[in-house]
């Protein structure tokens, strides 16, 4: 029986390692990889103004030349992913498109959409712009959790779950309650401490305690002071005393704006390498 379906997305300079060490733990989890393999397309045909005062396409001489030969080398890549894959012996399927802007997000979400959780392979981060549409486009426009860093399939000891009363950490809980449970220690942290006005003995994180408690989890919950440390510092050090070897947290955006942007904290928590992280919106 098959326990978890993985879209694992990679670019066409994943090497080989990275695919082969990620299928040997789907394999050895009995679980289905959808492995999306991404271009990102060239640089787009552009407007400029014309001699005569109108407005004209401008593209490059050598565009379409450009445009043919990514698209020859991600089907060849995708060619070769498949044969690693079936060399493996891991249940798997390849998928490769190029996209780009809003169109390349929603092609992700796409691909997302049949999955249980989406992992983006470490080789991503040498095309930062490209990193981060896919992790948007999971984020905000799938329903599945994302993570970065370390190992999607392994075993987890001891968990921080990051907690701020908010919807996307309420989210991002539910959507790693498989993981939760089957961990050893779950430490809810908090680092916006009640005010004198708040509600006596209301202790934020209590009720998620609790929640987490009738399913079987082993929780603690924790607060902590910020010393006017950044929310993103506060998450990293805590996780590293505790030993944490998860994070998870919500995930928040700033979709109003033209170009879609993470907000800092979550931006820092996607930049940093140190910890796996789980994130959900």
């Amino acid at each position: 029986m098959q326990h978890r379906t993985v879209a694992y997305y990679v670019g066409v300079g994943t090497d080989d390692a990275s695919i082969l060490e990620c299928a040997e733990t789907a394999r050895n989890q009995n679980s289905h990889l959808n492995c999306v393999l991404i271009a990102d397309l060239p640089n787009l045909p552009y407007l400029k103004y014309g001699s005569n005062r109108f407005v004209e396409a401008g593209l490059p001489s050598n565009w379409l030349d450009v445009l043919y030969g990514k698209n020859a080398a991600l089907k060849s890549r995708a060619t070769e992913v498949e044969a690693l894959l079936v060399g493996q012996g891991v249940s798997a399927n390849v998928y490769a498109f190029m996209g780009s802007g809003t169109e390349l997000q929603h092609l992700v979400a796409g691909e997302a959409n049949s999955s249980d959780i989406a992992f983006l392979d470490a080789e991503l981060r040498k095309n930062p712009d490209l990193f981060h549409k896919i992790a948007y486009g999971v984020l905000f426009h799938s329903p599945v959790a994302l993570m970065v860093n370390g190992d999607p399939f392994a075993q987890r000891d001891c968990i921080f779950l990051a907690w701020n009363d908010s919807l996307p950490a309420s989210r991002a809980a539910h959507l790693a309650l498989p993981i939760l449970l089957a961990a050893n220690e779950v430490v809810i942290g908090c680092f916006d401490l009640p005010t004198p006005d708040d509600v006596e003995g209301q202790v934020p994180g209590t009720d998620l305690a609790g929640w987490l408690s009738h399913h079987g989890c082993t929780v603690t919950v924790s607060q902590f002071p910020r010393g006017g440390n950044s929310i993103e510092n506060c998450i990293q050090e805590r996780a590293r005393e505790l030993g944490a070897d998860l994070v998870i947290m919500g995930a928040y955006g700033h979709s109003h704006l033209r170009q879609s942007v993470f907000g800092g904290t979550t931006q820092a928590m996607l930049e940093q390498t140190r910890l796996p992280v789980l994130f959900g919106h």
